[in-house]
């Protein structure tokens, strides 16, 4: 036994043991690698709809599926790979396990918060997967307006899991920046902070400032699609053209969410 009680050898893999010391950890390192398994998942489920795209483009004509069916296989690779694999893919997976280590703290400034961010995720993509198996959606994954508000499908659901995998980027984000700020271990300024902690802290300020805008936007076309309050919806005095700036306020920045921390890697 070291001095601490703890047995030689142990760590955060074998300290606790079963799914449920998993499933309720506060540990940043194992919500780290369940975020690594989570992407990784749904990186082989969107990976098998590109195969399916790429196998339908091989000749002209009708190869595998119908139009219709191609069009739900884009939304499907496309809402997978951003939502559930791209956003959350660097940021929380290697954000999670390295930062508090490269910052010098025991762990994030919120650990009950970095859990829920991860249920965030787990609770809207199944909610969207369940959403794109029953019915399925065939917007493409920018869910564009007109077509979004009229087409006959679980679009509503899709979107409403995508609006809750928001949350868990936006807490993310903000654990990090708090965490930044306030655990720095001493005499560590933010001109001494690695270059991998900059990354994501300036990703962090992006997941906090741009999220809200889509998760606003997606909001707004489900009030729509249920509602009818005309605001993208041309028929009803509104401009599908304002989805668009809404939409891409956040996923031009998005784009950013999935690079800045690997170039600096």
């Amino acid at each position: 036994m070291s001095a601490t009680g703890h047995a030689a050898g142990t760590n955060y893999l074998n300290c606790e043991k079963g799914l449920w010391s998993w499933l309720t950890t506060l540990d940043h390192k194992r919500i780290g690698i369940m975020y690594m398994i989570t992407v990784m998942i749904f990186f082989f489920i969107g990976g098998l709809f590109a195969m399916g795209i790429r196998l339908e483009l091989f000749s002209t004509g009708k190869t595998i599926v119908e139009a219709k069916t191609y069009d739900q296989m884009m939304t499907f690779h496309g809402s997978i790979m951003v939502f559930m694999v791209i956003i959350p893919g660097i940021p929380a997976f290697l954000g999670n396990f390295f930062l508090p280590m490269h910052l010098g703290a025991k762990d994030v400034a919120f650990p009950r918060v970095n859990l829920m961010s991860w249920y965030c995720l787990i609770v809207g993509a199944a909610l969207a997967v369940w959403a794109l198996i029953h019915t399925g959606a065939d917007t493409g994954w920018t869910f564009y307006t007109p077509y979004s508000i009229r087409t006959n499908n679980d679009t509503t659901w899709v979107v409403a899991g995508a609006f809750l995998m928001g949350f868990s980027s936006i807490l993310t984000g903000l654990n990090f920046i708090v965490t930044t700020h306030k655990l720095r271990a001493p005499g560590m300024t933010f001109f001494r902070m690695p270059l991998f902690v900059w990354g994501l802290y300036s990703t962090a300020i992006i997941q906090v400032l741009a999220t809200p805008v889509l998760g606003i936007t997606l909001l707004l076309l489900i009030a729509e699609r249920t509602l009818g309050v005309g605001i993208f919806d041309p028929k009803l005095g509104g401009d599908p053209v304002l989805f668009q700036h809404f939409f891409w306020f956040y996923s031009h920045p998005a784009v950013y969410i999935m690079i800045l921390p690997a170039m600096v890697l």
